[in-house]
């Protein structure tokens, strides 16, 4: 027995192949292919995202670290102006309390001198006593 190939048998066979791969084609590899085409611009768009989140990300970061270096100035502007303030304040208290002294001062050596002649006299006539109490000790010897 001899196996001869019939054309009419291979022709339905290519053509019963043609159709089955025209098929497939359009119900099976074309969908499939939308759909990974579909998935891979679904990721390239989300990889993108999230390269513009992570530079937002870098700009706010950036933002705040200029806002914190900005609040520091500030801060030590506001800290030096209060010593500053409170020195003065300070220099002023002790400038009033010195001459407050140096007034006092002057009063009292104006009253020491006022009162130099009265005492003068009072230490005088206390010699005096303390002279003749020293006499009559004397004698008593």
């Amino acid at each position: 027995m001899e196996i001869m190939p019939n054309p009419k048998i291979m022709l339905l066979v290519f053509i019963v192949f043609m159709v089955t791969m025209f098929l497939l084609n359009k119900f099976v590899f074309q969908p499939l292919i939308s759909f990974m085409d579909q998935r891979e611009q679904k990721v390239a768009n989300d990889l993108q995202l999230v390269n513009q989140d992570d530079n937002d990300l870098l700009q706010i970061e950036k933002e705040i670290q200029e806002i914190l270096s900005k609040a520091k100035i500030e801060a030590r502007t506001i800290k030096d102006e209060q010593i500053h303030e409170a020195k003065e304040k300070a220099n002023n208290k002790i400038e009033r309390i010195q001459a407050e002294n140096k007034e006092k001062m002057e009063s009292f050596m104006a009253k020491l001198y006022e009162n130099k002649d009265q005492i003068k006299n009072e230490i005088k006539t206390s010699l005096g006593d303390i002279e003749s109490l020293l006499l009559a000790k004397v004698k008593q010897i």
